[in-house]
């Protein structure tokens, strides 16, 4: 097995990726706005953000423009949202999702840490699923901050991906398994548990949470396609041999197959004010 030190986020080094792993990114990306959980999760954390009806919003890491999209599409919005991700790959397919609400959405290749917008431009700015994959979360923390105007709203939301588990008939592919997850698909997986002290030096006051725990016992979708897009990455890059990852998904299969499933992670929503 490769060393830690030789692991890194795929999400975070995206634009190093072969097009089929951005395309299996991609697609990770707009199943999970088809989950009926996970959209329920996003819907609850949004309306905690108090917007004007002709609010300016930034999407930080927006990929493939799910948010985005779901914030211009809000009744009686007549604002504007601005998306903006490192990967020129997702923002071209958020370019193209997006057309149902292109008078009210705006795209742009931009690195979270260094944004490229004034002080104080927008209502509030929205960072789902992003934190975990930073190379440093207080800077982006402290962008975000800036470019909210006073008063303004930031929300994240993430996973806390140190409890991300799978049942598996070996224990101890399992836990390699696990392992190797978190170390190829997100920088921090412990990052929800430091943001509330991460929030003040940031410039920001935390005024709202919520927690969730995404478990999927006996059958699977969400959690058997999130092995699937992500489990390979972990023999391609050498984090482990190409046929204990088989091994696993092989056994992710048929207990979803049988009704013996078993994963399960949780997710926070922050929000906070400048």
């Amino acid at each position: 097995m490769a060393t830690e030190l030789q692991a890194r986020d795929a999400m975070q080094f995206v634009n190093e990726q072969d097009a089929a792993t951005l395309e299996r990114f991609a697609e990770r990306l707009e199943f999970r706005a088809t989950d009926p959980k996970f959209v329920a999760y996003r819907d609850a954390y949004l309306r905690l953000i108090d917007l004007p009806r002709t609010a300016t919003i930034l999407d930080l890491g927006c990929g493939t423009g799910v948010v985005t999209r779901a914030l211009a599409a809000r009744d009686g919005f007549a604002g504007t949202v601005t998306g903006i991700d490192q990967s020129p790959h997702f923002i071209a397919a958020a370019e193209r999702l997006g057309a149902g609400v292109a008078d009210r959405v705006e795209f742009a290749v931009a690195d979270a840490h260094d944004l490229p917008f004034p002080d104080a431009h927008f209502d509030a700015a929205v960072a789902h699923t992003l934190i975990s994959h930073v190379r440093d979360p207080l800077t982006v923390l402290a962008e975000a901050a800036r470019v909210v105007r006073p008063g303004g709203s930031v929300a994240i939301f993430d996973g806390d991906y140190a409890s991300l588990t799978f049942g598996c008939s070996d224990l101890r592919l399992g836990q390699a398994i696990e392992r190797a997850l978190q170390l190829i698909i997100m920088s921090s997986p412990r990052v929800m548990r430091v943001l509330p002290r991460l929030l003040p030096t940031a410039g920001m006051r935390l005024i709202a949470t919520q927690a969730h725990v995404y478990a999927e016992v006996g059958s699977s979708a969400f959690m058997l396609n999130l092995a699937e897009t992500y489990a390979p990455l972990t023999a391609s890059s050498g984090l482990l041999p190409a046929a204990q990852v088989d091994a696993w998904l092989t056994d992710q299969r048929r207990s979803a197959e049988d009704g013996t499933f078993f994963a399960a992670c949780n997710y926070y929503a922050y929000v906070a004010r400048r």
